[in-house]
């Protein structure tokens, strides 16, 4: 009897839901939706969890399929898009943000898939001068799953990942006043395994104008 009343309660729960866009089921049920301007992630199995992962943009939907849901949407002075949206990976059952560069002319150059959430997002001239960047920090629930990635845009092809750290980016600096220009990164040590591994240390990267490229170093 006991099992029955389970087995009924876990059909009531994989039903669909309000604003579901994507659902992913293997020992148990996710779903995607959007609802009240946010992305959600709706666990349908106990705790019954909603995770928030951010305001949807509507405006960006037709640049991704519609089972993504758009929650960045940012644009450089010299026509760069990029657009993160989050999806159900169905192969792991989870959630993952998807990053799509399009050039000024709004073709799709490239396309980078990244943590659970996004955790902060920036483009433009970061470092001074003309060279225009994107960088973007992602998360996941759990301690010491962090990612930042910066990418340089071009005048015209593919972007180029100039770092990618596990970590959160703290602040840009644009080389004026004396001070390098470059990115101040709170990088984490952890290994994965060992507990007293765990820790964060402040790493500046110096942008190189000449090479195009960031150079771990003391600022």
């Amino acid at each position: 009897m006991m099992e029955l009343i389970l087995l009924l309660q876990l059909s009531a729960a994989t039903g669909r839901v309000s604003g579901q866009i994507d659902s992913a089921c293997r020992a148990y049920c996710q779903i995607l939706a959007i609802q009240d301007g946010k992305a959600m992630l709706i666990d349908q199995t106990p705790p019954f969890r909603d995770l928030d992962l951010g305001s949807y943009i509507a405006a960006a939907q037709p640049l991704v399929p519609r089972t993504e849901a758009p929650v960045r949407d940012l644009r450089s002075s010299r026509g760069w898009r990029v657009v993160a949206s989050v999806f159900l990976d169905h192969k792991q059952s989870e959630v993952l943000t998807r990053i799509r560069f399009f050039d000024p002319g709004g073709v799709l150059q490239w396309k980078e898939v990244v943590m659970e959430s996004v955790e902060e997002s920036a483009i433009g001239t970061l470092f001074g001068g003309s060279d225009e960047v994107f960088a973007m920090t992602s998360n996941e629930e759990h301690a010491y799953n962090v990612l930042t990635e910066i990418w340089l845009l071009p005048a015209s092809g593919r972007p180029t990942l100039l770092l990618t750290a596990p970590g959160t980016y703290q602040g840009f600096s644009d080389g004026r006043a004396g001070s390098a220009a470059g990115v101040m990164l709170a990088r984490q040590t952890y290994d994965g395994v060992h507990a007293d591994t765990k820790g964060i240390v402040e790493q500046f990267y110096a942008w190189n104008r000449t090479m195009k490229t960031l150079e771990p170093r003391a600022k």
